[in-house]
């Protein structure tokens, strides 16, 4: 076989080296990492004013009940070793809530003066005592321990029948009076025929 003259060979091998750099690969777009995109704060309307939710404020605390805030009853009386044995109750009559702690004062009266026969009430439990409040019309008691005066001899007891008691709820040196029917005290302060223990709700 006869060669190829070079001139052809030079023009085969030129066409084969076009068709080899026309082959490029294909390029691709660099990636880059996602872009996060904050969302657009909101705005308001045009106008409009922004506003907040009010912060409620701590309740007032309740003011202690006065005097003239209560009305005093005894009820319940029931006889037990040698006593009787008294619910001694607060109503709240005014027109506002108020709270009461503690022991209330408690004396015998007679005679239209109101005159203290023998010793105040003992108290007793004092540490028993929580804060009750009271609504307007709400009561509350304590209990009354009232022994009897035929109990102690009657030259050193001095029996007196007595009018009624003089309360005093806690904090106040403004009194109640609770008429009594029957109730016998001893004119001897030694003779403590009484105890009474916190209000409770």
């Amino acid at each position: 076989m006869r060669s190829l003259p070079a001139a052809l060979m030079v023009a085969a091998l030129g066409l084969l080296m076009a068709a080899c750099g026309s082959a490029t690969p294909a390029r691709h777009a660099p990636t880059s990492a996602p872009t996060h995109v904050p969302s657009p704060s909101p705005t308001a309307s045009p106008g409009a004013t922004a506003t907040t939710s009010p912060t409620p404020s701590p309740a007032a605390a309740l003011a202690s009940c006065t005097t003239t805030d209560l009305s005093g009853a005894l009820a319940n009386g029931e006889g037990a070793a040698g006593s009787i044995i008294y619910d001694l109750t607060f109503k709240n009559v005014s027109s506002t809530s108020c709270t009461l702690f503690g022991n209330p004062g408690v004396s015998m009266v007679a005679g239209s003066a109101g005159t203290q026969v023998g010793a105040a009430a003992t108290f007793v439990n004092s540490a028993s005592a929580t804060t009750v409040t009271l609504t307007p019309g709400q009561s509350a008691s304590a209990v009354l321990q009232v022994a009897q005066a035929g109990n102690y001899p009657s030259s050193s007891c001095g029996i007196e029948t007595v009018a009624g008691l003089r309360v005093y709820p806690p904090g106040e040196t403004a009194s109640i009076f609770i008429p009594v029917h029957n109730l016998q005290g001893c004119r001897d302060s030694n003779a403590k025929l009484m105890q009474v223990g916190p209000i409770q709700s």
